[in-house]
């Protein structure tokens, strides 16, 4: 056998190892993905109660929403209070969705008027006004709208098992809008096993990729500008693209190409960006956290409508209309 022979052959001897050994590895990542899966699948259903508390804007603390969230395999209890300075308003809105009933009951109380109203429909004339309602966006509300809280969403970073939140291992999932101008982070659990289906009638908009949300803080991406970093242009390159974003039109008061390296030098205008910045963060910031977690067995009379007289309205429009309209915060139409 000549050299080369030798040296071919043990190039493709060697060629051979490392394409089985890749091959080998490929299938060992592929089968320890199946297993992982598979042990995701056999995780038993969350049964227990979960409160999560949120805060809003420029009234910060004062003004504090409260949702408590009741799950087992086949029903999911949602229901929404005030607090802070409003809780005196006692007024409160749910829906509980049961999947072997095919029912679903949506009802709510406002104290000042004495009004307690609910409506009860099928799971698929839920669905259907889902895609051809308006939900009134008032707080309390009987469905989540954590994540109709931007124009629209980008799915910017995702860091899988990032932290660990009252145990649970959770992923981090960062979103911005279209201008980039605003931003959402969650933060959710896989091990919190939730029936898709329930989780989806219940958070409105809800993106593929998460599944129950323990964490989320809404606020502007202007709050990731450092002081010291006009002279690389992130300011003024910020501000200017918000001045256009405003205008909403093909420039013609303000030149195509800003000089950046001039914007930057003016103090007037670097003042009234970071008093921007403040007063925007202030106004613009919806921080939702986990405030309660507690695994537990339901009796039946946990996951019903609350004690009293609630008054049956048939038609779905008409008790819409009873439901607040407004004044649900910064980011409400």
């Amino acid at each position: 056998m000549t050299k080369y022979s030798i040296v071919k052959f043990s190039s493709i001897f060697l060629f051979l190892i490392l394409t089985s050994c890749n091959f080998l590895n490929d299938k060992s990542e592929e089968n320890s993905d199946q297993v992982h899966q598979k042990e995701e699948d056999n995780r038993p259903y969350f049964e227990g109660e979960i409160k999560l508390s949120e805060s809003r804007g420029l009234y910060g603390s004062l003004t504090k929403v409260h949702t408590t969230y009741f799950i087992s395999e086949n029903i999911i209890k949602r229901e929404q209070r005030w607090g802070g300075v409003y809780s005196v308003l006692d007024n409160y809105a749910g829906i509980i969705i049961d999947l072997k009933k095919d029912s679903v009951v949506m009802y709510y109380a406002d104290k000042l008027s004495n009004t307690k109203n609910k409506h009860t429909l099928s799971i698929e004339a839920y669905k259907t006004h889902l895609k051809t309602k308006i939900m009134p966006k008032g707080i309390p509300s009987p469905v989540d709208r954590t994540f109709e809280l931007l124009p629209n969403y980008k799915l910017i970073n995702q860091v899988k098992d990032s932290t660990v939140i009252k145990g649970f291992k959770s992923d981090f999932t960062r979103y911005h809008g279209d201008t980039d101008f605003l931003k959402q982070d969650v933060f959710d659990s896989k091990e919190i096993k939730v029936k898709r289906e329930l989780l989806e009638m219940i958070f409105l908009n809800l993106p593929e990729e998460i599944n129950f949300p323990l964490k989320s803080e809404v606020k502007t991406t202007f709050s990731e500008i450092s002081n010291d970093s006009i002279i690389k242009g992130k300011q003024t390159k910020a501000i200017d693209q918000l001045a256009r974003n405003i205008l909403r039109k093909k420039d013609s008061t303000v030149k195509k190409e800003t000089d950046l390296e001039k914007l930057s030098k003016n103090k007037w205008l670097n003042m009234g960006l970071q008093i921007l910045k403040k007063g925007v963060d202030l106004n613009i910031h919806i921080t939702t956290n986990l405030s309660e977690f507690t695994p537990k067995v339901f009796a039946d009379i946990d996951m019903s409508i609350p004690s009293g007289d609630f008054i049956e309205i048939l038609d779905f429009d008409e008790f819409l209309n009873t439901l607040p309209t407004g004044g649900g915060g910064d980011f409400d139409d």
